[in-house]
C-alpha cells in the first residue's frame, strides 16, 4: 500500500469525491468527472486504500455525531439548572434581605465560602494534605460569635 503523503492533489480531489457520492459511490463516475479512465481510478483506490478510508472517515464522522448530540443535551441540561439555580437564589436572596435568612452557625458559613470558592473556580478542599485539623472548641465559639455578628449587619 503506499503512503498518503504520495498522493498527488488530483488523487486527493479524486478520493473526496468518491468519500461525497456517499451510496452512489463508484469509481466509474469518479473517473467520469475528473477525465480519467476507471481502470487509472480502481489503481488510486487500491494504492492508497479508498475503501478503508471511507469506512474510517464514517466512523469518525459518527463518533463526531454523536459528541455534538451528548454536547447539545449536556448543555441543555446545565442551562435547567442554571435557570433553577437562579430562582433559587433570588428567592434566598429576597428572604436574605428580609432577615429570614441568614447564617446560624459555623457549618452555615463553611458551606457559603466553600459555596463561593467554588463558583470561583477555586478548590474547597485541601487534597494535597492527607491529615485533617480539627477546630477547636474555641475556635468554633469564636466563628459562631462571627457568624452571629454577620447576621446582625
Amino acid at each position: 500500500m503506499a503512503q498518503l503523503s504520495k498522493e498527488n492533489s488530483l488523487q486527493k480531489e479524486a478520493f473526496e469525491l468518491y468519500y461525497h457520492m456517499g451510496d452512489k459511490r463508484s469509481l466509474r463516475a469518479v473517473a467520469e468527472k475528473i477525465e480519467r479512465t476507471e481502470r487509472t481510478v480502481a489503481g488510486w483506490s487500491r494504492a492508497f486504500s479508498w475503501v478503508d478510508r471511507v469506512k474510517q472517515r464514517e466512523i469518525e464522522d459518527a463518533k463526531n455525531m454523536g459528541g455534538n448530540a451528548l454536547n447539545s443535551q449536556t448543555t441543555d441540561v446545565k442551562t435547567r439548572y442554571r435557570i433553577l439555580m437562579n430562582n433559587l437564589i433570588a428567592k434566598a436572596s429576597q428572604k436574605i434581605a428580609k432577615g429570614e435568612l441568614g447564617i446560624r452557625n459555623v457549618q452555615d458559613l463553611e458551606r457559603v465560602v466553600k459555596l463561593d470558592l467554588l463558583l470561583m473556580g477555586e478548590a474547597t478542599d485541601n487534597t494535597s494534605n492527607t491529615s485533617t485539623t480539627e477546630l477547636s472548641k474555641a475556635d468554633k465559639d469564636r466563628l459562631d460569635t462571627i457568624a452571629k455578628l454577620l447576621e446582625g449587619k
